[in-house]
């Protein structure tokens, strides 16, 4: 099932989507992952590099849980400009996942006003999500990766 302390690896052979929930443990990460297992997905957690005393990512360049994701979903820095490390350094993967990011209705209005996150890069949920924004969002994230081109009408340019 999930994975709340340990890190442990995903399982070879699956043929569920994996997907990697950043989420601070204040948020209940275990609730909101039940959430998303119930709709297929194969869900494993990270409580963030301040619930955890570190991100394996930033700190050793490499994180078992997000190179083996299909998608990660990043409620970490949902309002909190300085919270986006992890963030950054998911999306500067060599091939990075598909990535849903959560922010608030503020931050997403500053972050595409200064072209923090490339549109193409990230599928934005606001701040409150429900869990049909997330898995909403999952879904999004999955077509937006197996699309190769943009397609008209997909709101980009």
């Amino acid at each position: 099932m999930r994975d709340d302390t340990d890190h442990r690896p995903w399982e070879e052979g699956s043929s569920r989507t994996r997907v990697l929930l950043e989420c601070a443990a204040s948020s209940s990460p275990s609730i909101i992952a039940r959430v998303v297992e119930r709709h297929g997905f194969d869900v494993r957690t990270c409580e963030g590099p301040g619930d955890r005393g570190g991100c394996d990512l930033i700190d050793h360049g490499a994180c078992s849980l997000v190179s083996g994701a299909d998608v990660v979903v990043n409620m970490l820095a949902a309002g909190d400009r300085a919270s986006s490390d992890v963030l950054d350094a998911v999306l500067g993967e060599r091939r990075p996942p598909a990535t849903v990011v959560e922010l608030t209705p503020a931050r997403r209005a500053e972050v595409e006003r200064d072209d923090v996150i490339g549109p193409r890069r990230v599928t934005v949920i606001e701040t409150p999500v429900s869990g049909i924004d997330l898995v909403a969002g999952i879904h999004t994230a999955i077509e937006r990766r197996e699309r190769s081109v943009p397609w008209w009408g997909d709101g980009y340019s």
